[in-house]
């Protein structure tokens, strides 16, 4: 089987470039040469960059038909219609890396399913819902059999452990000496995190399934946690103590510093709960097999050795909000409490 990805070096691509070496694919990658390479030798690569549409599409056509074409770095509509200039009539299989971003962040039903209406309200996600609809048009075209897959939170070594004001550096010495985390709202939203060999799978073994053609699917953990949890499931899982966590309002956060906390505003105020099984169903290879705290130690490992965390002390804010809202609570219930 002969496979492009159009990406290659990414926290998922590499997963997918693991899992497709096991079916004994024949694995080509076009990206721009410049991220950190973990690829297995044998994979073969085209230097380009995606944005420069006449190049690439003279690259990647130049360079053969292809029996599976993935692309996880389309963006934009005019990158979906270049994919399509490219690859219709070219390729066998087309699998889009879209997101769950696509549905946006009022999940009334839990959890999400493929069909659930898409209400997008930032312009990743709207730009994503825009180029599945421009792939499944040419899909019902005849042009081309199009797949889409939607992830959410994706983590593994080559990428950071978020928390649930974002991704700061910092997470993770906080969680190792043991300084207060915040955690917005009760700690009650719920959450979802798929290591990213597993999510590889998924979309290897989907490649080239005739059964997958002209089908959108969540690809996610099976996994849901609060985010309470997932911050205490963290913490032992690196061996740090259990985290003294504390719960700041959400609005009171945002009113502070919206930008600071701009991801806190778009994604991890909300629940992110999606349901796989039609994944499942149809790839039957794909399970969520590896562990949280499994993944999160290879994470933090990888972390460690590419010098990938910093010290909280070179971000004093969480300290300052903590230290904040703790004396504020402590005369409001002074304040307030009965008098004899």
């Amino acid at each position: 089987m002969k496979v492009l990805i159009i990406g290659g070096t990414g926290l998922i691509s590499t997963g997918i470039v693991k899992a497709l070496l096991t079916r004994g694919a024949a694995i080509t990658v076009f990206n721009r040469g410049q991220t950190d390479d973990r690829l297995d030798p044998d994979v073969r690569h085209l230097v380009g960059d995606r944005n420069d549409i006449p190049v690439f599409e003279h690259t990647v056509t130049a360079a053969g038909l292809w029996d599976v074409v993935i692309d996880m770095i389309c963006f934009r509509p005019d990158q979906a219609e270049s994919a399509v200039r490219a690859f219709a009539g070219r390729c066998g299989h087309f699998i889009f890396c879209s997101t769950v971003c696509t549905y946006g962040n009022t999940q009334t039903i839990l959890p999400t399913l493929e069909t659930t209406p898409q209400a997008p309200h930032s312009a990743y996600g709207r730009d994503k819902v825009a180029c599945e609809q421009f792939f499944l048009r040419a899909h019902a075209k005849g042009g081309m059999p199009v797949t889409i897959f939607r992830p959410s939170h994706t983590y593994g070594p080559g990428g950071n452990v978020i928390n649930n004001l974002g991704w700061s550096p910092t997470f993770v010495d906080r969680l190792r000496r043991g300084l207060p985390v915040i955690v917005s709202g009760d700690g009650h939203g719920l959450w979802q995190s798929a290591y990213a060999d597993d999510v590889g799978v998924g979309f290897a073994h989907a490649a080239g399934k005739s059964k997958c053609f002209g089908e959108a699917y969540n690809i996610v953990a099976d996994e849901v946690v609060t985010w309470d949890e997932y911050t205490q499931r963290t913490a032992a899982a690196i061996g740090a103590p259990p985290p003294r966590l504390v719960h700041l309002p959400t609005d009171f956060l945002l009113a502070l510093d919206r930008p600071r906390f701009a991801a806190l505003e778009e994604i991890f105020r909300f629940h992110g709960v999606y349901a796989n099984a039609k994944l499942k169903r149809d790839v039957p290879e794909y399970r969520s097999a590896t562990p949280y705290a499994a993944g999160v130690r290879r994470t933090v490992a990888w972390m460690d050795q590419h010098r990938k965390i910093v010290s909280a002390d070179t971000d004093p804010m969480e300290d300052r909000l903590v230290a904040l809202w703790e004396r504020f609570s402590q005369e409001a219930i002074r304040a307030l409490a009965p008098r004899p």
